[in-house]
């Protein structure tokens, strides 16, 4: 069974991820909301300090272990 998880950060406020998840489905992958992982974070902050983005390396790892 194949689970499928995304990343999805925006900038600002003021920005939003539909256009994201539109390209993931256009892709041809189905990600069900409960696995997306949302983050509003600035691009310059380093990935190892975005909460967000650490959630998803925790599920890769996981994955590994199986």
């Amino acid at each position: 069974m194949s689970r499928t998880f995304a990343y999805i950060r925006v900038s600002k406020y003021s920005q939003d991820t539909d256009n994201q998840i539109g390209e993931i489905e256009t892709a041809g992958f189905s990600v069900e909301p409960h696995r997306i992982i949302r983050e509003i974070i600035s691009g310059s902050v380093p990935t190892n300090k975005r909460k967000g983005f650490s959630l998803l390396e925790g599920v890769r790892e996981a994955k590994n272990m199986l």
